[in-house]
């Protein structure tokens, strides 16, 4: 017979991490499903705004260390693409299939799930692919997306903020980072994501910044952070040392749509305040849910499903109702 987990997590991003390590801490059984796609997996800039040592880190290596801390815990972390997810509680099943990263097939169970799976960042294109985006994406303090996140690190430089969105996406970018930056020119790319007919380009006319829309041919960054360029389809060459990404965000969410999980218009997952799906026995944490996208939220609301679920779970003497925190007591939290 097959081994049923307390809780399957799929996504091993920051919220994954928190969520399993709490569980796996309380002895619950765990299997975490990650692809291995995430931002943070590729992400090389400072991390600034989270208190994990004494030194900052690289997001990469602070994933590999919350990852680490889960195992550590008991938690078990599978390679895996979830093209599946199916039951009714407290008898889930998850399955796999092979993709360009993960070769693993197979069919996972659990009474309780938890939905970590993010959002997927939609880059610039280069060349009209945006894959060609990638060996700049995040690397090494020189392309940042995150205003809440990476302004800062802008301090003193000149930025070019490259639009994958909407001209109001790439004024919050430019507005966000005018307190830190040297210089802020905006590059429409006319092959973004948003059409340029659906959109009022006239707002850019009376921001205070710098604009030219074009289509990126190629990219160059010899020294991240101090010596980058994109060059044009028309052959202009715009020379700066930091870009920053004004990118469209989409959920993670439509593995989950199958079993009846309300999305909001945008696609996030729709919880009660703890995380708690519409669908009995499955949460949802960090990006994939309406939140401010940092990593201490992520880990804040991973934190909170897990919570949530070991009470669930709880033994023979436990009930939720019974046992949950103050603030649930409350007649404004009810179910």
């Amino acid at each position: 017979m097959k081994k049923t987990y307390d809780t399957i997590i799929i996504g091993g991003g920051p919220a994954g991490c928190s969520a399993a390590l709490h569980l796996a801490f309380h002895e619950r059984s765990v299997l975490v499903i990650d692809r291995g796609t995430s931002p943070m997996n590729f992400h090389t800039n400072t991390i600034m705004n989270f208190a994990a040592g004494p030194t900052y880190l690289e997001g990469r290596t602070l994933l590999r260390q919350m990852q680490g801390l889960a195992k550590s815990a008991g938690a078990q972390f599978k390679e895996g693409n979830v093209v599946e997810i199916g039951g009714d509680y407290p008898e889930f099943f998850v399955r796999t299939a092979k993709s360009y990263r993960t070769s693993d097939t197979d069919t996972y169970r659990a009474k309780t799930l938890v939905i970590a799976t993010g959002t997927a960042r939609k880059h610039p294109k280069v060349g009209g692919r945006w894959r060609k985006w990638l060996p700049v994406a995040n690397v090494g303090n020189g392309a940042f997306y995150c205003p809440d996140c990476e302004a800062p690190l802008t301090k003193g430089k000149d930025v070019l903020v490259v639009n994958a969105g909407t001209v109001g996406s790439a004024l919050h970018v430019a507005n966000s980072i005018s307190r830190f930056a040297r210089n802020i020119r905006i590059l429409m790319t006319e092959d973004a994501y948003i059409p340029f007919e659906e959109q009022d380009l006239s707002r850019l006319d009376s921001a205070p910044y710098e604009y030219t829309t074009g289509i990126i041919k190629e990219i160059n960054f010899p020294i991240p952070g101090r010596v980058q360029s994109v060059t044009l389809e028309d052959g202009r060459k715009l020379r700066t040392e930091v870009f920053f990404v004004a990118f469209v965000a989409e959920p993670r969410s439509e593995i989950v749509r199958e079993l009846g999980i309300d999305v909001d218009a945008r696609g996030n997952i729709i919880t009660d305040h703890r995380g708690k799906t519409n669908v009995e026995g499955v949460w949802a944490a960090g990006d994939v849910r309406p939140i401010t996208q940092q990593i201490a939220t992520a880990v804040g609301t991973g934190n909170y499903a897990a919570l949530m679920i070991n009470q669930v779970l709880g033994n023979e003497m436990e009930h939720e109702r019974e046992f949950d925190h103050p603030e649930c007591r409350s007649p404004l939290f009810t179910g």
